[in-house]
Protein backbone atom coordinates (compact mmCIF):
# COMPACT_ATOMS: atom_id res chain seq x y z
CA UNK A 1 0.00 0.00 0.00
CA UNK A 2 1.49 3.34 -1.02
CA UNK A 3 -0.94 5.66 0.75
CA UNK A 4 -0.63 5.77 4.51
CA UNK A 5 -3.67 6.06 6.72
CA UNK A 6 -4.66 9.36 8.28
CA UNK A 7 -2.90 8.21 11.47
CA UNK A 8 0.43 8.45 9.63
CA UNK A 9 -0.39 11.80 8.10
CA UNK A 10 -1.35 13.25 11.46
CA UNK A 11 1.09 11.33 13.68
CA UNK A 12 2.87 14.48 14.77
CA UNK A 13 -0.27 16.12 16.14
CA UNK A 14 -0.36 17.71 19.58
CA UNK A 15 -2.77 15.37 21.37
CA UNK A 16 -3.52 17.80 24.18
CA UNK A 17 -4.44 20.52 21.68
CA UNK A 18 -6.57 18.02 19.75
CA UNK A 19 -8.36 16.93 22.92
CA UNK A 20 -9.07 20.58 23.76
CA UNK A 21 -10.32 21.33 20.25
CA UNK A 22 -12.59 18.29 20.14
CA UNK A 23 -13.98 19.25 23.55
CA UNK A 24 -14.88 22.70 22.21
CA UNK A 25 -16.32 21.31 18.98
CA UNK A 26 -18.47 18.78 20.83
CA UNK A 27 -20.59 21.66 22.13
CA UNK A 28 -21.09 23.28 18.72
CA UNK A 29 -23.03 22.54 15.53
CA UNK A 30 -21.64 21.40 12.18
CA UNK A 31 -21.50 24.93 10.72
CA UNK A 32 -19.30 26.05 13.59
CA UNK A 33 -17.03 23.02 13.07
CA UNK A 34 -16.78 23.79 9.34
CA UNK A 35 -15.95 27.44 10.03
CA UNK A 36 -13.37 26.38 12.61
CA UNK A 37 -11.81 24.03 10.05
CA UNK A 38 -11.46 26.89 7.58
CA UNK A 39 -9.98 29.16 10.24
CA UNK A 40 -7.48 26.47 11.24
CA UNK A 41 -6.52 25.86 7.62
CA UNK A 42 -5.88 29.58 7.12
CA UNK A 43 -3.58 29.38 10.16
CA UNK A 44 -1.80 26.48 8.41
CA UNK A 45 -2.94 24.03 11.05
CA UNK A 46 -4.01 21.37 8.58
CA UNK A 47 -4.18 18.55 11.13
CA UNK A 48 -6.70 20.36 13.28
CA UNK A 49 -8.64 21.46 10.18
CA UNK A 50 -8.97 17.79 9.19
CA UNK A 51 -10.31 16.85 12.62
CA UNK A 52 -12.66 19.85 12.66
CA UNK A 53 -14.21 18.98 9.32
CA UNK A 54 -14.51 15.39 10.53
CA UNK A 55 -16.47 16.69 13.52
CA UNK A 56 -18.77 18.63 11.18
CA UNK A 57 -19.47 15.43 9.26
CA UNK A 58 -20.21 13.44 12.42
CA UNK A 59 -22.63 16.14 13.57
CA UNK A 60 -24.47 16.33 10.25
CA UNK A 61 -23.96 13.37 7.90
CA UNK A 62 -26.56 14.86 5.55
CA UNK A 63 -23.80 17.15 4.27
CA UNK A 64 -21.40 14.27 3.59
CA UNK A 65 -20.60 15.37 0.03
CA UNK A 66 -19.73 18.93 1.02
CA UNK A 67 -17.65 17.90 4.00
CA UNK A 68 -15.85 15.24 1.96
CA UNK A 69 -14.72 17.89 -0.52
CA UNK A 70 -13.26 19.94 2.34
CA UNK A 71 -11.59 16.83 3.71
CA UNK A 72 -10.07 15.96 0.32
CA UNK A 73 -8.70 19.48 -0.16
CA UNK A 74 -7.15 19.48 3.32
CA UNK A 75 -5.68 15.99 2.86
CA UNK A 76 -4.08 16.98 -0.47
CA UNK A 77 -2.28 19.75 1.42
CA UNK A 78 -1.31 17.43 4.24
CA UNK A 79 0.09 14.82 1.87
CA UNK A 80 2.01 17.49 -0.05
CA UNK A 81 3.52 18.80 3.18
CA UNK A 82 4.33 15.37 4.56
CA UNK A 83 5.55 13.24 1.66
CA UNK A 84 5.91 15.39 -1.47
CA UNK A 85 4.83 12.59 -3.81
CA UNK A 86 2.66 13.14 -6.92
CA UNK A 87 1.21 9.62 -6.75
CA UNK A 88 0.14 10.11 -3.14
CA UNK A 89 -1.36 13.52 -3.92
CA UNK A 90 -3.60 11.93 -6.56
CA UNK A 91 -4.38 8.99 -4.31
CA UNK A 92 -2.67 6.50 -6.64
CA UNK A 93 -1.64 3.41 -4.68
CA UNK A 94 -0.23 1.42 -7.58
CA UNK A 95 2.98 2.93 -8.92
CA UNK A 96 2.56 0.88 -12.10
CA UNK A 97 -0.93 2.28 -12.74
CA UNK A 98 -1.62 3.00 -16.37
CA UNK A 99 -2.65 6.26 -17.94
CA UNK A 100 -6.37 5.40 -17.79
CA UNK A 101 -6.27 4.69 -14.06
CA UNK A 102 -4.33 7.85 -13.31
CA UNK A 103 -6.65 9.89 -15.54
CA UNK A 104 -9.72 8.46 -13.80
CA UNK A 105 -8.34 9.23 -10.34
CA UNK A 106 -7.24 12.72 -11.40
CA UNK A 107 -10.67 13.53 -12.84
CA UNK A 108 -12.45 12.23 -9.74
CA UNK A 109 -10.26 14.18 -7.33
CA UNK A 110 -10.14 17.37 -9.42
CA UNK A 111 -13.93 17.38 -9.82
CA UNK A 112 -14.42 16.98 -6.07
CA UNK A 113 -11.99 19.77 -5.25
CA UNK A 114 -13.41 22.10 -7.94
CA UNK A 115 -16.81 21.83 -6.25
CA UNK A 116 -15.32 22.60 -2.84
CA UNK A 117 -16.10 26.01 -1.33
CA UNK A 118 -13.12 25.75 1.04
CA UNK A 119 -10.28 28.24 1.14
CA UNK A 120 -8.04 25.20 0.59
CA UNK A 121 -9.60 24.25 -2.74
CA UNK A 122 -7.72 26.53 -5.13
CA UNK A 123 -4.27 25.61 -3.87
CA UNK A 124 -5.23 21.92 -3.57
CA UNK A 125 -6.35 21.98 -7.19
CA UNK A 126 -3.01 23.48 -8.21
CA UNK A 127 -1.24 20.57 -6.48
CA UNK A 128 -3.54 18.01 -8.14
CA UNK A 129 -3.01 19.64 -11.55
CA UNK A 130 0.77 19.66 -11.04
CA UNK A 131 0.68 15.95 -10.20
CA UNK A 132 -1.42 15.29 -13.30
CA UNK A 133 0.94 17.33 -15.49
CA UNK A 134 3.83 15.05 -14.54
CA UNK A 135 2.10 11.67 -14.28
CA UNK A 136 0.06 12.04 -17.48
CA UNK A 137 3.07 12.50 -19.75
CA UNK A 138 5.15 9.33 -20.23
CA UNK A 139 8.55 11.00 -20.51
CA UNK A 140 7.98 13.30 -17.53
CA UNK A 141 6.60 10.39 -15.50
CA UNK A 142 9.57 8.20 -16.33
CA UNK A 143 12.03 10.90 -15.24
CA UNK A 144 9.96 11.58 -12.11
CA UNK A 145 9.83 7.87 -11.25
CA UNK A 146 13.61 7.55 -11.54
CA UNK A 147 14.09 10.51 -9.23
CA UNK A 148 11.38 9.38 -6.83
CA UNK A 149 12.46 5.76 -6.54
CA UNK A 150 16.04 6.71 -5.79
CA UNK A 151 15.23 9.24 -3.07
CA UNK A 152 15.77 8.30 0.57
CA UNK A 153 12.58 10.19 1.47
CA UNK A 154 10.58 7.84 -0.76
CA UNK A 155 12.25 4.74 0.66
CA UNK A 156 11.43 5.89 4.20
CA UNK A 157 7.87 6.65 3.12
CA UNK A 158 7.39 3.20 1.57
CA UNK A 159 8.82 1.61 4.70
CA UNK A 160 6.43 3.55 6.94
CA UNK A 161 3.48 2.89 4.64
CA UNK A 162 4.28 -0.83 4.63
CA UNK A 163 4.50 -0.96 8.40
CA UNK A 164 1.10 0.74 8.68
CA UNK A 165 -0.34 -1.71 6.15
CA UNK A 166 1.04 -4.69 8.07
CA UNK A 167 -0.31 -3.32 11.34
CA UNK A 168 -3.73 -2.83 9.74
CA UNK A 169 -3.69 -6.40 8.43
CA UNK A 170 -2.66 -7.78 11.80
CA UNK A 171 -5.46 -5.87 13.54
CA UNK A 172 -8.10 -6.90 10.98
Amino acid sequence: MLLPPIEYLCNDIDHEALKSLLGKLSKEDDDFCKSKAEELFKQQNIDMAIYSIGSAFVKNPKHIQTYQTYFKAYVVHKIASKVNNWYAILGIQDLTAGYDDINKQYNRLAAAIRSCPSVAAESALRLVNAAWAVLSQPKLREAYDKQLFSSTEFLEYVSLSSSYSKAALNNA
